[in-house]
């Protein structure tokens, strides 16, 4: 069976479905889950126990809690953006994969129109003191406005999470990175042709096949597949 993790898991969807398919058996990483993720308003519970047992929460600069070479399948979605030291969990990540390895990796890139996280154009492109006094023009249509009760609100939470928590890249940074332990291929077109096929509009799902990868990385970033490169 396919070993695997979800590198950035969150409340470990993967792992769920995973053991209720029996697809493969799924592993999860992540820097944090406590009692608000692991609860719903209700009291139900979120993240199931056998779900929970898998995830292993991580320590920054500190190694991936997993043996070398354990995992067959790595993924993440969203999550890389959020990495400061990205070579040394590259590093780590290449550590943790088998020989003949394969990882799918989706994250934004700071080629976005739009900022991933606030769906502010551009704020990630200016210097943090500009940010809030440009973003508040967008704040009615920004996302999670509708979850706060003023701008100010808002920005408390999201401009230090920009700021701090969030590192915007370009696509060839990106492949520097990566490519120095792994074979960078990228996947942007087959993923854009997907969004395309299900798209509602009919003349959406026409364009499929037509549109340029720099769309993609321009509308949500970057998808890559990478193969493991054989030690020197």
């Amino acid at each position: 069976m396919l070993t695997a993790l979800d590198f950035g898991c969150g409340n470990g969807r993967l792992i769920t479905h995973s053991q209720q398919s029996g697809d493969a058996d799924f592993w999860g990483a992540d820097t944090y889950y406590g009692e608000g993720e692991i609860y719903a308003h209700d009291g139900k519970e979120v993240i199931p126990e056998t779900t929970r047992q898998r995830i292993k929460l991580l320590e920054p600069g500190k190694a991936l809690p997993f043996d070398d070479h354990t995992f067959d399948f790595v993924c993440s979605n969203q999550v890389l953006e959020h990495v400061e030291q990205l070579d040394g969990v590259v590093d780590e990540l290449a550590r943790i994969t088998k020989p003949g390895g394969v990882h799918i990796h989706l994250f934004p890139t700071k080629e976005l129109i739009s900022e991933a996280h606030l769906g502010v154009p551009y704020v990630h492109r200016l210097p943090p003191r500009y940010r809030e006094r440009w973003s508040r023009a967008f704040y009615p249509r920004a996302r999670f406005a509708d979850t706060t009760s003023s701008f100010d609100e808002w920005w408390t939470n999201m401009g230090p999470f920009l700021e701090h928590k969030t590192f915007y890249r370009s696509r060839r940074e990106y492949d520097r990175a990566l490519g120095r332990r792994f074979h960078v291929a990228h996947v942007e077109p087959r993923k854009l042709n997907y969004h395309l096929s299900q798209a509602r509009l009919r003349r959406m799902r026409g364009l499929t096949g037509v549109l340029p990868v720099r769309t993609e990385l321009m509308r949500v970033g970057a998808a890559v597949r990478l193969e493991l490169r054989e030690a020197a």
